[in-house]
C-alpha cells in the first residue's frame, strides 16, 4: 500500500524534540535519564520502523533450524531464538534497544561534559540512532566498540580486546575497532591528521583495488559490499567533512580544554579517512567509518567551551536547534526520496506500535 505523508505523522519525532528542548531549557537533574527512557520507549515499541525490521521479524518467526543456519553472527542467533521460543518477536527489538541505549547512557554520563548535547549528537546524526533502527546488529557492534574506549584509556588491554571480540559476534565489521588501540598508543598531532585527511581523497581507488584483489578473510565482508557496484559519494559525507574540518581548525583549543581530545579528534579523523578510502561503495564507507565517527558524541560538547562564557549559552542553543533541525531534515530526505520513487519506503514513517500488529 502506498504511503501518503501527513505532517501529523511526525508526532513521535516532534515529541522527542520537545523533550530535548525541555531538558535544554530547564536542565532537570535527570535529563540524561529522561532522554534515555524516551528513546528506549520509542525504539522498543516500534513496528516496521527501519529498513530491515520486517526481514528480522520473518527470520525470528522462521524457527530454530532456519535461525541457526542463517548468515547472522552467533550472538544475534541466540537473541533471535529468544523471540522465536517465546513466539514474541518484539522482545528481540527491545533487547537490542536496551543494550544499545544503556551502553550509550553509561558512556555519555561517564565521559561527556554536556550529556544533553552528546545525546543530541547520537540522536540527530544520520549514522547513529536512526541507523540503529535498521542495522540493529551492526549498530550494537559499533556501540560496543565505542564502549571499549573506556578500557583503552584505563590501559586494560585484555578487557578491551575481549569487548572487540564480543562486538564481532554481533557484526564482523567491529573487527576494525582494534585500530583504536594503536591510535591511542601512538598519538599523532594536528599536521599529521591534516595530511591523512587530505591524502585520503586521492588514494581511495588504490585501496578499493587492493581489497578486491586480496583473499584475506577479514576483508571478505567488505568485498561482498564492493561487488554490489560503485556509486557516487553520498551527501551525508559532506556533513561529516564539516565536523572534521572544524575539529582541525580548532584543534589547539579543543586539546587545551582536555588533552584526551587529541585522541578523540584523531579517531574521528580516522573515520573520515576510511570514509574516503572506501568511498567507491557508500554502504561500506558509511558503516565502517561510523564506528569512529561516533566519537563526535564526546567531542561536540566541547565546541561550546571554545567560546567565552558570554557566547557559550548562545552557541549551546544554536547547536541544540541545529541538531534537532538536522534530525527532521534527515527524515524529510527519506520522505522526498519516497515521493520521487527513489525509495520503496520512508523507513521512519508512519510510526506504528507493535501491539497493534501482533
Amino acid at each position: 500500500m502506498k504511503y501518503n505523508f501527513l505532517f501529523t505523522d511526525l508526532w513521535p519525532y516532534a515529541l522527542i524534540a520537545l523533550f530535548f528542548l525541555f531538558c535544554n531549557l530547564f536542565k532537570p537533574k535527570y535529563s540524561s535519564k529522561i532522554i534515555y527512557l524516551i528513546l528506549f520507549i520509542f525504539s522498543a515499541l516500534r513496528y516496521d520502523i527501519g529498513w530491515d525490521y520486517t526481514a528480522y521479524v520473518s527470520e525470528i518467526e522462521s524457527g530454530y533450524d532456519s535461525i541457526m543456519n542463517s548468515r547472522f553472527e552467533i550472538l544475534n542467533k541466540y537473541i533471535f531464538l529468544i523471540g522465536s521460543y517465546l513466539n514474541f518477536y518484539p522482545i528481540v527489538f527491545a533487547i537490542y534497544s536496551f543494550l544499545m541505549l544503556r551502553i550509550i547512557y553509561y558512556s555519555i554520563n561517564k565521559y561527556s561534559v554536556n550529556p544533553l548535547l552528546s545525546w543530541l549528537v547520537f540522536y540527530s546524526m544520520p549514522l547513529f540512532f536512526f541507523a540503529s533502527l535498521s542495522t540493529i546488529r551492526q549498530s550494537l557492534a559499533m556501540i560496543l566498540v565505542f564502549y571499549s574506549y573506556k578500557y583503552v584509556i584505563e590501559k586494560k588491554q585484555i578487557i578491551f580486546f575481549a569487548i572487540i571480540f564480543i562486538a564481532t559476534l554481533f557484526h564482523t565489521s567491529a573487527i576494525v575497532g582494534v585500530l583504536l588501540f594503536p591510535i591511542m598508543i601512538f598519538p599523532i598531532g594536528k599536521i599529521t591528521n591534516i595530511i591523512l585527511f587530505l591524502g585520503s581523497f586521492f588514494i581511495g581507488e588504490v585501496i578499493i583495488t587492493f581489497i578486491n584483489a586480496t583473499d584475506f578473510f577479514l576483508l571478505s565482508k567488505i568485498q561482498t559490499y564492493l561487488r554490489l557496484g560503485q556509486a557516487e559519494p553520498e551527501l551525508i559525507n559532506y556533513l561529516y567533512y564539516a565536523f572534521g574540518i572544524f575539529n582541525l581548525l580548532f584543534y589547539n583549543k579543543l586539546v587545551k580544554l582536555n588533552s584526551q581530545n587529541m585522541f578523540i579528534i584523531t579517531i574521528i579523523n580516522f573515520g573520515l579517512v576510511l570514509l574516503n578510502l572506501l568511498s567507491a561503495e557508500p554502504i561500506t564507507s558509511l558503516r565502517i567509518s561510523a564506528i569512529f565517527l561516533m566519537f563526535l558524541i564526546y567531542l561536540v560538547p566541547y565546541y561550546v567551551l571554545i567560546f567565552n562564557k558570554r557566547s557559550s549559552k548562545l552557541v549551546s542553543n544554536i547547536l541544540v536547534s541545529g541538531f534537532l533541525s538536522l534530525s527532521f531534515f534527515y527524515i524529510f530526505l527519506y520522505i522526498n526520496g519516497y515521493k520521487n520513487g527513489v525509495l520503496d519506503k520512508v523507513s521512519f514513517l508512519p510510526y506504528k506500535f507493535w501491539f497493534n500488529h501482533f
